[in-house]
């Protein structure tokens, strides 16, 4: 009888597990063909804004200084979202325009991050979870590839936490990549 119980209550974890599994799965990052149609918009207005002279002239001047001296992710994890040097970041002009252009879309639209040639955060619309983005398919598909580039699947963004889809795409000066513009798109609203 013992063994009867193990193996009937085991096959009904089983089931339940791999009904979780599946229902999950299924629900947590597909893009659907309609939402393709609208990130496919976005991607058009990520490499306008990328364009933009103020954005090109940040990303100058930014990798003209560098990356902050000692201040890798593990620091950065370290530091709250009012510390002052963040808030520069969201106050600085560059970050005040990035806000403006999220804000312009809020529902559609949960984040935008500006980042230089070493992959150090230039201006953003709230603190990302990293301040080098090297190594992260974002910066170095946009950055080394001179691509466009599309997270595959819809997920909690790490910082935000709001469930979406990140885009990003190169800033050039001239024909020269110098840095890489990020958008975390919402997928409720997509």
């Amino acid at each position: 009888m013992f063994k009867s119980v193990v193996r009937t209550s085991i096959m009904s974890i089983s089931a339940i597990s791999l009904a979780l599994a599946m229902s999950f799965s299924a629900h947590a990052g597909d893009i659907t063909p309609k939402m393709q149609l609208k990130i496919d918009t976005y991607k058009k207005q990520i490499l306008n804004w990328a364009t933009n002279p103020d954005i090109i002239n940040a990303v100058k001047d930014a990798n003209a200084q560098g990356p902050i001296a000692g201040l890798g992710n593990a620091k950065w994890r370290e530091i709250k979202e009012d510390d002052a040097l963040v808030q520069g970041f969201i106050k600085s002009p560059t970050g005040q325009l990035l806000t403006k252009w999220m804000k312009a879309d809020e529902k559609g639209i949960n984040k935008i991050v500006l980042s230089g040639n070493k992959s150090q955060r230039v201006a953003f619309t709230s603190m990302p979870a990293i301040y080098l983005g090297k190594g992260k398919p974002n910066f170095d598909t946009s950055f080394g590839e001179d691509k466009v580039w599309q997270q595959g699947e819809t997920k909690p963004d790490p910082s935000t936490n709001v469930e979406g889809v990140q885009i990003s795409a190169p800033v050039k000066d001239g024909g020269e990549v110098i840095g890489v513009l990020l958008v975390s798109l919402t997928a409720s609203s997509l």
